[in-house]
């Protein structure tokens, strides 16, 4: 075997040998084992419509608004605190009061007494309507004139209910003769109704006010065709 004349030296280093077990070539770049890069196009949240965002703020506004307002009202009524009138009886009378073959006739002379129990709030009574009744059926009403009141004041009210040869029942008239030979007095029962205005400054509230006076007994006996008022005042209750 011929040796080369003019031998070179070997340049560069040997090729390594592989290590044993070594893991498989990652195709796309280091680390090796390292999982295929996933690229994810960024989302980006859609931009809010200016009207819904106009509207919930309005909203927002406007609970705000009536939290606050109603606030306001519940305290001035804590301190205001309304109070509904107080209603007399001071004198009740009957003349002329016949209950025969069906037909009534009678005259109811009246004298009430509004009081305003408020210390800081004016009272408008509009137009009262007053009625009598007997065992729950109307024998006659009226109306009384429209009336203002001042902070504690107390009101005096006249008024007349007349009824003239009114046809009632049967059971009507037995029962008042009944009661008047037992008794010698019947029991009336008064019922008012009125709108009442309730002032203070620029504060106005109406409501409806009703007064219930039971059992007023007036002493009637069976022999007279008039009478007065058994007892003193009579308180009546206000709704």
């Amino acid at each position: 075997m011929q040796q080369d004349p003019n031998p070179r030296p070997a340049t560069g280093y040997p090729y390594p040998y592989p290590y044993p077990n070594q893991p498989p070539a990652s195709a796309n770049g280091y680390p090796p084992n390292a999982y295929p890069y996933q690229n994810h196009n960024p989302h980006y949240a859609p931009h809010p419509d200016p009207r819904a965002v106009l509207f919930r703020r309005l909203f927002i506004a406007l609970m705000v608004f009536i939290l606050i307002f109603g606030l306001i009202l519940f305290i001035f009524l804590l301190v205001v605190r309304p109070q509904l009138p107080t209603v007399y009886i001071d004198s009740l009378s009957v003349s002329n009061f016949n209950v025969s073959n069906n037909q009534l006739t009678g005259n109811w002379d009246l004298r009430l007494r509004f009081q305003n129990p408020n210390s800081k709030m004016s009272l408008y009574y509009d137009t009262v309507l007053c009625a009598v009744y007997y065992d729950g059926e109307s024998l006659s009403e009226t109306r009384l004139q429209p009336f203002d009141q001042g902070t504690k004041d107390q009101t005096p009210i006249n008024a007349t209910l007349s009824v003239s040869g009114t046809y009632v029942g049967g059971r009507l008239v037995d029962s008042i003769g009944k009661v008047r030979a037992e008794k010698g007095s019947v029991e009336f029962d008064l019922r008012m109704i009125s709108t009442v205005t309730f002032r203070y400054g620029v504060y106005r509230r109406r409501r409806y006010v009703r007064v219930y006076c039971d059992d007023v007994a007036v002493g009637v006996p069976g022999n007279s065709s008039s009478g007065k008022m058994v007892g003193p005042e009579k308180r009546c209750r206000a709704y």
